[in-house]
């Protein structure tokens, strides 16, 4: 990539830092660049996602809640974003003790992101922590207030025109955050989209220890893909596995997968009762709790949409 960048509205931007390097191709690396005082990132992307971007630009022009792009160069294939300080992954992980009341806002924004994509059909399917764009301001102690979040990065978008679920060989997203139907492939709907949002909701709230995968090679080592891990998890958090589930993925090799995962996980209840989520999830408190208990429903037909989400108490006053 050059080190200045001319966008489509004449703008130039200088490239400065990395901020993701791409492990096998330099020029699909993801770098910081400045214009007028002002802080932006480049991103080059593939011509599908290109094409896909300028869709998602144009149909949700001046969105608050979207990280769309504000410029773009064709001919080198590159899209120019807003830039954020950090993102809710790298938030908690720095500063594991910042306040409820910010994590709620940054959590409630995430959730009207949601609803805006799903108001016009549209799935995110990658709803995951570093997704999650965060901008704050800190005062002399330090103590953080979050001033905007977006959310962002839609190379996994998909528009269902006619309601119909979305259906792939395979499974697509980050495991550790993918619906019970999304570790399939069959059947991903915008509560898919849901279920993601719940599991960032227990995550931002604290337990991240209960969701994140930090043994994959001791996984491969026993024969254990992470999907199967998170499967087993998911169904011991939020089970028993419902028929609903088997109805919506309707493929039968799935289906006996899904079932084995569902024994292994009834089987670890039995010797830790506590493992459910209406055990340890009461350390949120019931408000939270029931809203979180109806986004993970393991049903993706009964799990509570985004509209119903926001309109839960649990989000007091928080802007």
């Amino acid at each position: 990539m050059a080190s200045t960048i001319v966008g489509k509205s004449g703008r130039v931007y200088a490239q400065s830092k990395v901020l993701q390097r791409h492990s096998k191709n330099p020029k699909l690396s993801i770098f910081k660049a400045e214009s007028e005082n002002e802080s932006f990132v480049l991103k080059r992307v593939s011509r599908p996602f290109y094409d896909l971007s300028l869709r998602l630009a144009a149909e949700f022009r001046n969105s608050r809640r979207l990280r769309m792009h504000v410029d773009c160069n064709q001919e080198e294939g590159i899209l120019v974003y807003p830039y954020f300080r950090s993102t809710l992954l790298a938030l908690q992980q720095e500063d594991p003790d910042m306040p409820a009341t910010e994590r709620i806002k940054i959590l409630r924004r995430t959730g009207e992101a949601i609803q805006e994509l799903h108001g016009k059909d549209w799935m995110h399917i990658d709803v995951k922590p570093d997704n999650i764009l965060v901008n704050w301001t800190a005062d002399q102690e330090g103590n953080k207030t979050v001033s905007d979040v977006a959310l962002g990065d839609f190379d996994l978008a998909f528009k269902s025109e006619s309601g119909q679920p979305r259906q792939t060989p395979y499974a697509i997203g980050n495991a550790m955050w993918r619906s019970p139907e999304g570790q399939t492939g069959k059947g991903v709907t915008k509560a898919s989209d849901m279920f993601s949002f719940g599991l960032v909701c227990i995550y931002a709230l604290g337990g991240g220890e209960l969701l994140l995968l930090n043994d994959y090679e001791e996984l491969v080592k026993h024969g254990i893909s992470a999907e199967q891990e998170v499967l087993t998890r998911h169904f011991a958090y939020f089970g028993p596995l419902p028929e609903g589930l088997l109805k919506h993925v309707n493929d039968e090799d799935w289906c006996n997968a899904l079932k084995g995962a569902s024994e292994l996980a009834e089987k670890a209840v039995e010797d830790q009762p506590e493992m459910r989520f209406e055990h340890w999830g009461r350390e949120l408190g019931p408000e939270i709790q029931t809203m979180i208990s109806g986004m993970t429903n393991l049903d993706p037909t009964a799990r509570t949409t985004m509209e119903q989400v926001l309109m839960h108490q649990c989000w007091g006053d928080s802007p």
